[in-house]
C-alpha cells in the first residue's frame, strides 16, 4: 500500500514542475531551454552583431510599431493598438524634434534625438491599458492594450 501512495504523490509533484516550467514566462532572457539548440542553431546564433547593437528583428508572433513625429503631429499609428498578451514588442518613433518616448504601465523610457529615431523593445507581459507618450511635450501617441 506504501507503494500506492508514493506514487499519489509524486504524480501532483512531477506535474507541478512541468506546468512551472510551462508557464515561467514568455521573456527569453528567463526562460528554461525545452531542449539544447541544433549545432546549426548555435552556429547561426553567435555569427553576427552582438545583440546590443543588432536592430532588432521581430519573430512571426512580434508586432513592431512604427510612429513618426514631425510638425507637432503624430503618424502611423492609430489611436489604439491591440497586441496578444505575450507578444514581443518593438516600439520604433522618429521625431524632428528633442524627445523621449513614456511607456506608461511598463515605466520603460526611450530618449530620441532631433532628426532621429528612439526604440524600445519589450514583451507585452502585464495585461491592460497603457498610454504611450511624447514625454516632454506630454502628447499621448496611442493607447497598447494587451489582452
Amino acid at each position: 500500500m506504501q507503494l500506492a501512495t508514493s506514487r499519489v504523490l509524486v504524480l501532483p509533484a512531477a506535474l507541478a514542475v512541468l506546468l512551472t516550467g510551462c508557464s515561467a514566462g514568455s521573456d527569453p532572457d528567463t526562460a528554461a531551454p525545452a531542449a539544447a539548440p541544433s549545432p546549426a542553431a548555435s552556429s547561426a546564433a553567435s555569427s553576427g552583431p552582438p545583440a546590443a547593437t543588432a536592430a532588432p528583428s521581430p519573430t512571426p508572433t512580434g508586432t513592431v510599431i512604427e510612429v513618426t513625429y514631425a510638425a507637432g503631429a503624430v503618424t502611423g499609428v492609430e489611436p489604439r493598438v491591440e497586441v496578444p498578451l505575450g507578444e514581443q514588442v518593438v516600439l520604433r518613433v522618429t521625431s524632428d524634434v528633442v524627445e523621449e518616448i513614456h511607456v506608461h504601465g511598463y515605466d520603460l523610457y526611450v530618449d530620441i534625438p532631433a532628426g532621429g529615431t528612439g526604440e524600445v523593445e519589450f514583451t507585452a507581459d502585464i495585461p491592460g491599458a497603457y498610454e504611450v507618450e511624447l514625454h516632454e511635450v506630454g502628447r499621448p501617441i496611442f493607447q497598447l492594450r494587451v489582452a
